[in-house]
């Protein structure tokens, strides 16, 4: 039978020396040894997952002792191996990175990450790769519960060491597992949309908040919302106007006699707006006061861009 950690050398033999394969074959020998019997929730055996590991540490470039620390990496928090056994066949290097590995893997939080030695945080970045990319089989619990740590503390620090494509990656498939987590522009967006016809708000609702899931930042959503916003009532008049009708339909006759009226338009606005305001403030009184001050301006904008589009003046009838 073929080891699995015979791929892995061939594709690394150009930038290793004999020596070197010969010292990842043994670091492989040892874990397929260690590990036999135990498996993933998958049901794989267990030894896919540092071999995968380490075939993702070659093809980032790293060196020898980071590959058999990859393939090492789960014996001492999984296993009865010790420090003491690894150093004796692997030396302070190779055993160093693993015992790293291990510390962060039952202090895993902000300050033991940014304590951590960057070729240890990068390694356990690679882990944390695969592993997200082999998540579905845990329970739902336990998927969002590492979505959301890896959204917070890894995909930053993938970042920080340079590992771009790798960090996107990882968020990309923590969000997969994450609810949707737009904060309170995408709340003011979804109770917005409610002036769409019935046929057209579910698909904008879902266009704008794969949008703002992918802004980062409060401020850059804040913007997109209120530029959402500011044009909504003339999409939304849009939108009800059928092909062939003209501007004397009978929904333009109301906009009209709505518009007309500061009483009539600025009612039912407010009613809307405390509305708006008592939802967000079930989940946090500061985005509610937010929305408070930022909002009024954006309906004020909204309004006057309709009355202008159509040449309305308004009175206190």
């Amino acid at each position: 039978m073929t080891h699995p950690v015979t791929p892995l050398s061939t594709e690394l033999s150009a930038g290793f020396t004999a020596v070197e394969l010969g010292r990842i074959q043994r670091a492989y020998e040892l874990a397929a040894h260690i590990h036999a019997g135990q498996v993933r929730k998958s049901g794989d055996p267990y030894i896919t997952h540092p071999v995968a590991v380490a075939e993702i540490v070659g093809e980032v470039g790293l060196d020898c002792d980071s590959v058999c620390a990859a393939l090492l990496h789960d014996v001492i928090t999984d296993t009865e191996c010790t420090s003491a056994r690894l150093r004796a066949e692997f030396g302070d290097e190779i055993t160093g990175l693993v015992q790293g590995m291990s510390d962060l893997d039952r202090q895993y939080d902000q300050a033991a990450i940014d304590g951590a030695d960057d070729r240890v945080l990068t390694l356990k970045v690679l882990d944390r790769l695969h592993n997200m990319r082999t998540l579905q089989p845990l329970p739902l619990a336990k998927r969002q519960r590492k979505s959301r740590e890896t959204v917070d503390l890894v995909a930053p620090a993938a970042r920080r060491l340079g590992l771009q494509a790798i960090a996107d990656e990882l968020e990309t498939i923590a969000r997969q597992h994450l609810p949707s987590d737009t904060g309170l522009a995408g709340r003011v967006l979804a109770l917005a949309s409610m002036i769409l016809p019935a046929a057209f708000r579910a698909s904008y609702r879902k266009e704008w908040l794969g949008d703002l899931e992918q802004l980062r930042g409060r401020r850059a959503r804040a913007w997109f919302a209120v530029g959402l916003l500011y044009g909504m009532p003339a999409l939304a008049l849009a939108l009800r106007r059928s092909p062939g009708r003209t501007s004397k339909t009978w929904l333009l006759a109301v906009s009209h006699w709505i518009l007309r009226s500061n009483s009539r338009t600025w009612a039912p606005l407010a009613l809307f707006l405390g509305w708006v305001v008592m939802e967000i403030a079930r989940n946090s009184l500061g985005d509610a006061i937010v929305a408070l001050i930022t909002v009024p301006p954006v309906f004020h904008a909204g309004v006057g861009y309709l009355r202008a589009k159509l040449g309305l003046s308004t009175s206190d009838e």
